[in-house]
């Protein structure tokens, strides 16, 4: 029986044996359906929250205001779902190869070609594609008779857009989850605040890697003084209150998204830096390292292409937490003032007005966001402790 199931795991891959040991936690594909929820929210925000229609019939002739709409931001994030798609189905595709080291190959080729196609395809956009600003009212226009037949997002509100006729409402029929101070629709605001949540979580993830692994594994390989003071500016940065920290750049920068990206991953680098030195330093010694040094390999092609896919798991498994920790590091700075300006949407701006300017307590403004920032958290970390569970072969069950 044992060699049955021996024989059978020969044919399986890493990454098939690690989704093996992932899915038998059927609690936690519930979360990862969850957070594959919010990104279908976040992909097609302008298509489910919208206060342009699809269609509409004016003077007899049909428009597409929805389209005509959409700015860059929203077609390169549609740009790069496609070619994260694409990509995904190419991965399934390609895995059965059997040599590993060719589908290893082919696979950094797509990642490579897909990360050009999207920068090639965002800075077209955004060169291209003027920013368009629509003031019509179309529903004035249907309710008016001056326009027929249109066809409205499932939440025919735009986030941006205000009536103080229906400020601070509770839930109701127009408005699932009631309005805000300035009368915008709190359902609205909350899809396309995912976009903001999720897109921090990711870029600042990301950068933060990026910094972590390459001085991770200069440190874990080099050694000596280079590990000695190295590890001193970790512990450094590790000593600095990262929150606080934040706080007082963001005090001295404009409100901007791309500043607190760009903040957060500058702060927040050095678990992946440890995790990666750790490796390195048990990799450094290995046979397949020593016979890559002996043939003369560049430095770059020994960390990197030999050693950083053998010590990329810890990484990965910490990225999932660090998601979580920058969707609550932007949550608490737009809680506090410090984040993305008005009109632009973030939960923990919404959150802010739980509070009115008068004193009244605005439950539904404290009870959904709140909501979507727990369970959002709460997800990334699930999937975290699992990941890590199916990476860590002795946190298996024996055979």
């Amino acid at each position: 029986m044992v060699e049955n199931k021996q024989q059978k795991d020969w044919g399986t891959s890493y990454g098939e044996m690690v989704w093996k040991e992932f899915a038998k936690s059927k609690f936690t594909l519930c979360w990862l359906g969850f957070i594959i929820l919010l990104f279908l929210l976040a992909i097609f925000a302008p298509f489910l929250a919208n206060d342009k229609p699809f269609v509409i019939k004016i003077d007899g002739q049909l428009h597409w205001p929805i389209f005509k709409a959409l700015t860059a931001s929203d077609y390169s994030i549609l740009l790069a779902a496609i070619v994260a798609l694409v990509q995904f189905l190419l991965v399934l595709r390609n895995r059965r190869s059997v040599d590993p080291s060719i589908r290893s190959g082919v696979l950094w080729r797509q990642i490579t070609i897909s990360v050009f196609i999207v920068l090639v395809g965002v800075i077209l956009l955004f060169i291209f594609i003027p920013r368009r600003l629509d003031a019509t009212d179309y529903k004035s226009m249907v309710a008016s008779g001056k326009a027929t037949g249109a066809v409205f997002a499932p939440v025919p509100y735009g986030f941006g857009r205000t009536d103080l006729k229906v400020r601070e409402q509770p839930p109701n029929r127009q408005h699932w989850l009631g309005t805000d101070d300035v009368g915008s629709d709190v359902l609205c605001r909350l899809i396309h605040g995912s976009r903001i949540s999720l897109s921090v979580g990711f870029v600042a993830v990301g950068i933060s890697s990026i910094i972590g692994i390459i001085i991770g594994a200069i440190l874990g390989y080099s050694g000596g003084k280079t590990d000695f003071l190295g590890m001193r500016l970790v512990e450094i940065m590790m000593a600095v209150p990262v929150f606080f920290l934040i706080i007082t750049i963001v005090a001295f920068f404009p409100r901007s998204l791309f500043n607190i990206m760009l903040i957060i991953g500058l702060t927040t680098w050095t678990d992946d830096a440890r995790f990666v030195r750790a490796e390195f330093f048990k990799l450094r010694r290995q046979d397949f390292v020593q016979a890559a040094v002996s043939l003369g390999l560049p430095l770059r092609s020994i960390l990197f292409r030999h050693m950083l896919p053998n010590a990329i798991a810890p990484v990965l498994v910490n990225a999932s937490f660090g998601i979580a920790g920058a969707i609550f590091i932007e949550a608490a700075l737009s809680f506090l003032g410090f984040g993305v300006a008005p009109p632009t949407p973030s939960w923990g701006q919404i959150l802010s007005l739980g509070v009115s300017t008068t004193g009244r307590f605005l439950w539904w403004l404290t009870l959904f966001p709140g909501l979507a920032i727990f369970f959002t958290v709460l997800a990334y970390n699930l999937v975290g402790e699992t990941l890590r569970d199916a990476i860590d072969p002795r946190l298996r069950e024996s055979v």
